[in-house]
């Protein structure tokens, strides 16, 4: 251990026993920054000029009239984010929240109309249905928003056989009656659930913007949230080098592992050791907005 502190000295992360960081969590895992490193934290709302470079897309925003590049977090991990995950979750709910009323729409067509019903009658069955099988929500008020949904999209999928057959026995306007009826209470909880779910979706979908210093530039870092702020001393530090393998070693700003008790440990960025291959596009464009 005293070759791992000496390590970190050497990287200027503990210049005292203790150390102030800020943690973040990605693909379970915890990572945590100096706090001395940071300079701003704000929500992800800022407007940003997106410039083609020779990597790609690259997002640029301002700080006290500087110029700085945004960097996803994620993305630079190779893993999905999870403010993009529900973005694509928000769009789903909204659309088979359509779907729904579509199906319903259909159903009192085909009543009316005597024409063939061609729509999933099973519930299991429809992609609505089939997603909510395998889904899984980590956030626990969405997830009791989700299991709410299973009674009556039970029930609305079940009206299909139960009113035609009432027609087939020729009381169509028993079947409209009892289409109407669950269509002002069935359809409209499950309609209420639909947006609920979305609207909660939305409120935990708050991407933050992390600016911090490097040794060339303030650059800055789109993450899910921020998780906490925890002191960490220098004697649960280990450093990458004295770790047999490890993914995360081949990228340069991460230092090494914070161990706190038995928990998993927590993976140490230094944003000083923070490199990424010359963009001469990228640079040329932060030169000329910092002039």
């Amino acid at each position: 251990m005293a070759a791992a502190t000496e390590k970190a000295s050497i990287n200027g992360l503990f210049e005292s026993e203790t150390l102030e960081v800020v943690t973040f969590l990605v693909a379970d895992t915890l990572y945590a920054c100096p706090v001395s490193q940071v300079r701003y934290i704000e929500q992800d709302n800022r407007k940003t000029t997106r410039i083609e470079t020779t990597q790609g897309y690259n997002e640029v925003t301002t700080y006290q009239g500087r110029p700085v590049p945004i960097y996803d977090f994620c993305s630079m991990l190779g893993v999905p984010a999870e403010y993009q995950e529900n973005r694509e979750l928000i769009k789903l709910l909204k659309s088979k929240e359509k779907d729904h009323i579509a199906w319903v729409d259909a159903l009192e067509h085909s009543i009316r109309t005597g024409s063939a019903f061609t729509k999933a009658r099973d519930p299991a069955e429809c992609a609505f249905g089939k997603w909510y099988a395998q889904f899984e929500a980590k956030d626990m008020i969405l997830r009791d928003i989700l299991a709410d949904m299973e009674e009556p999209h039970r029930r609305i999928h079940g009206l299909a056989n139960q009113l035609l057959d009432l027609c087939k026995d020729g009381h169509q306007d028993e079947a409209l009656k009892r289409l109407s009826i669950e269509k002002s209470r069935t359809l409209v909880k499950l309609l209420d659930l639909f947006v609920m779910a979305h609207s909660r979706t939305g409120s935990i979908t708050r991407p933050i913007l992390l600016f911090v210093e490097t040794q060339k530039k303030m650059v800055a870092f789109r993450l899910n949230a921020i998780s906490d702020l925890k002191s960490v001393s220098r004697s649960q530090f280990c450093h990458f080098d004295d770790v047999e393998s490890h993914d995360l070693k081949q990228l340069s700003f991460m230092a090494g592992f914070i161990q706190i008790t038995d928990d998993a440990p927590m993976v140490l960025i230094d944003w000083n050791l923070f490199a990424l291959k010359p963009d001469p596009k990228l640079d040329e464009f932060l030169e000329e907005k910092a002039s």
